[in-house]
């Protein structure tokens, strides 16, 4: 499955983008539920030591959940934030997930646009059967921890989150420097 970006879509997301990248998007929600979610301060920390090794920027993309997250641990090299806004216009949100070196992602709506868009990207998998939700993408990477809950396709996890706590910052910034190191 592949998606292309119309140029007026493209230009888009350089407008909120900018020409100081290349740019790191982090998208922290997933609309389902909890369970899916990677801590914020790890999507923080990961964008923090990616960023670091590439010379790249931090983009925060999504929704208004991705935005409060972000806003809770914010990556220290996080310059910009696409709003709320932009996550409601498809086509900026295609423009921006399109001009990414890399996205950091749940397994979320934007996970599959840009891996259809050809982006590089990795996806923390917990909850949601990787099997089956999966990006279909060879520039894509899903991390995840082998538990014997998961997958439990819950939205809200009645334990302790294992599957999505055992997955550490190295494991994700190893798998996003093996997609984007020169």
């Amino acid at each position: 499955m592949s998606l292309a970006c119309p140029e007026e879509w493209a230009a888009r997301g350089r407008a909120l983008l900018g020409d100081d990248g290349p740019w790191i998007g982090v998208n922290p929600g997933a609309f389902y539920g909890a369970a899916k979610r990677w801590p914020p301060e790890r999507f923080a920390a990961t964008a923090d030591l990616v960023a670091r090794r590439t010379g790249a920027r931090v983009a925060i993309v999504g929704g208004r959940r991705s935005a409060r997250s972000a806003r809770r641990s914010p990556a220290r090299s996080a310059r910009l934030r696409v709003s709320s806004a932009a996550r409601r216009r498809w086509a900026t949100l295609v423009g921006v997930l399109s001009g990414l070196l890399l996205l950091l992602t749940n397994d979320s709506g934007p996970m599959h646009l840009a891996a259809a868009l050809g982006t590089p990207l990795v996806a923390v998998f917990g909850s949601t059967d990787w099997t089956e939700t999966a990006p279909v993408s060879a520039r894509a990477r899903v991390v995840r921890e082998e538990t014997e809950c998961a997958p439990c396709l819950l939205r809200e996890c009645p334990i302790d989150h294992r599957c999505m706590t055992r997955v550490g910052v190295d494991r994700v910034a190893a798998a996003a420097l093996e997609l984007v190191a020169p």
